[in-house]
């Protein structure tokens, strides 16, 4: 039996769909700065303020961060919407006292970074975080409320 050509070329596109994975990016807390002396007595149980009252997060590919994004909940489980677009460098501040914190959740896959694009995270542990400096993780931790402000509970120090 013969297919047409557009059959045929349907079948190959599901197929190589199935073996092509979507872009992977990293999904994180907005970026901190942090005194560098509390970084280097960093230690388990040891409370991290983020700053932030409600749970944003930002989507990273490699050295760019490409989106913000906001939590929602579809019916009975939770996505990411992207709420804003943008391509911005994580700049590296020559300071004495602080450093930039990357507080990072793994990574997601997405089809396509655009507006309004909703991405499921059923695989993420929104509790678990890893601490990263300069591309290298320096403790795990997870996140808790404190007066009403979300902040890292340090688990590990690497």
């Amino acid at each position: 039996m013969k297919m047409k050509s557009e059959t045929q070329a349907l079948h190959l596109a599901r197929v190589m769909q199935r073996h092509v994975q979507n872009p992977s990016y990293e999904l994180a807390l907005p970026l901190v700065m942090v005194p560098k002396k509390k970084l280097k007595k960093l230690s388990e149980g040891d409370l991290l303020l983020s700053g932030f009252d409600r749970l944003e997060f930002i989507m990273i590919d490699g050295d760019t961060i490409c989106a913000e994004m906001k939590l929602n909940k579809v019916e009975n489980s939770y996505k990411i919407e992207i709420d804003n677009i943008q391509k911005d460098t994580i700049k590296q501040y020559d300071s004495k006292k602080y450093e930039i914190l990357k507080i990072t959740f793994g990574s997601v896959q997405s089809k396509r970074v655009a507006l309004g694009e909703m991405i499921d995270i059923a695989h993420i542990d929104l509790e678990t975080v890893k601490l990263v400096l300069k591309e290298k993780t320096i403790a795990e931790g997870s996140l808790v409320m404190v007066d009403e402000e979300i902040a890292i509970e340090i688990k590990r120090v690497i």
